[in-house]
């Protein structure tokens, strides 16, 4: 169906738009259109693996941080011992239970990070570690989403 939406925005409307403000959005249409056809069949795959190393990265900060005290501390232990003591996603998944767990453990790396920075505040060293176990998880990620989405047909890779 994207396809035909994509062969459609090419052979029927590009042809026809001589305003070349309506002519540059129609290819970010297609850009779009592409980077969420070549997202779509990989989506869950992705969404099931962050699961799991959400799981693990909250386990990892929790014990880089072993020696740390402090509120800040203690939230992270905890969501170490709840969200990232669970069960891994198996794969294949049940989508709803894997996106709504998927949108508990980004908030809870969200949060772990805002308490990463309130110990290195208060100079605890051990911090430093942690952030780097959520910078190495988050960076892959980015990079991955931005070669699905944007390479191959899609924006950057447009011959």
């Amino acid at each position: 169906m994207l396809e035909g939406v994509l062969i459609s925005i090419s052979c029927d409307i590009i042809p026809n738009l001589v305003n070349p403000k309506a002519h540059a959005s129609a290819q970010m249409m297609q850009s779009i259109i592409q980077g969420i056809r070549q997202l779509l069949p990989v989506y869950d795959q992705y969404v099931a693996e962050e699961h799991n190393q959400m799981m693990e990265v909250l386990r990892n900060v929790a014990g880089a941080i072993d020696g740390s005290s402090g509120d800040a501390a203690d939230r992270i232990r905890e969501r170490a011992t709840t969200l990232g003591a669970g069960d891994e996603v198996p794969i294949p998944l049940d989508r709803e239970v894997v996106m709504a767990t998927h949108r508990e453990l980004g908030l809870a790396l969200q949060a772990t990070m805002i308490d990463l920075d309130e110990l290195q505040r208060a100079g605890d060293a051990d911090a430093d570690a942690g952030l780097e176990i959520v910078r190495g998880h988050m960076g892959p990620r980015l990079v991955r989403d931005v070669q699905t989405f944007l390479v191959g047909d899609a924006l950057l890779g447009r011959g």
